[in-house]
């Protein structure tokens, strides 16, 4: 009985495929070039195209021209804000600025990983600076990575005035939601956030702790919260992950606008 052997584009698009499924290439990861594969198997790099456009026809891989090929996500992009804008006048803050209560209430897991432990430090000139106070003014750093579903979803550099929300410090196992604990602790209320957003593509570190290639672009977003006394408590810096993002705004339009 005569029995087919694989072809060299078959056992390429096996190994490949295998090492997807064992973690060694993950989701989002950008895929070695065909010549290093070529090089690696021993084949011809019109061997290892013709086995990645079937790891692609078969919805493993993504191939983008002059891009790379790229492990496809199975993440799920999800909406930061309202979904529908009928709903949208009158949404809290507390509502709209909780990424972890709207990935939990969309269904998702959620898990904060912090990348260094939380720490009062003065604020230094750079970040005295955005928080309108003193370098030396004792500020609560968290440095933290929000996971959905396991997949590293954004990173946060938050710093909150020590005076007000040092309290949290040693917290950083479970999840606080920040404005309760605000309110329930000083009085204070969160009351207004202004965030200033763009894209571009992340550095080294960064595409390693979202697990994405230095070619997928990332949102870059800066956010203030102020209490309901103007007090500006809190400084954020935020990279996400701009596949995995949408973010909805709903604001008031002042009607000299129209005209």
């Amino acid at each position: 009985m005569f029995v087919e052997k694989d072809t060299k584009i078959d056992e390429v698009a096996a190994t490949l495929l295998l090492r997807i499924h064992q973690g060694q290439y993950v989701s989002g990861q950008r895929l070695p070039s065909e010549r290093e594969f070529a090089e690696e198997f021993g084949v011809s790099r019109v061997t290892v195209r013709a086995a990645l456009l079937r790891l692609q026809s078969d919805n493993i891989i993504d191939i983008i021209p002059r891009g790379g090929a790229f492990v496809r996500s199975s993440s799920t992009k999800v909406v930061i804000g309202p979904h529908n804008p009928t709903i949208a006048k009158g949404l809290e803050l507390k509502r709209a600025g909780s990424f972890i209560r709207a990935m939990q209430a969309q269904g998702h897991q959620t898990l904060v990983r912090f990348i260094e432990p939380s720490s009062i430090i003065p604020a230094g000139d750079e970040i005295g600076e955005k928080m309108e106070t003193n370098p030396d003014t004792k500020v609560l750093r968290r440095y933290r990575v929000h996971l959905v579903n396991r997949v590293p979803y954004r990173i946060l550099d938050s710093y909150y005035l020590a005076s007000l929300l040092g309290g949290l410090l040693g917290q950083d196992e479970g999840y606080v939601p920040l404005f309760r604990w605000l309110r329930e602790h000083t009085g204070l209320r969160a009351a207004k956030a202004f965030e200033k957003m763009n894209v571009r593509m992340p550095s080294s570190e960064e595409a390693t702790l979202l697990n994405i290639s230095r070619s997928q672009p990332v949102v870059d977003m800066d956010r203030w919260v102020w209490a309901h006394d103007d007090t500006l408590f809190e400084y954020t810096h935020i990279i996400a992950n701009a596949a995995l993002h949408e973010y909805t705004y709903s604001y008031d339009i002042d009607e000299e606008a129209s005209k």
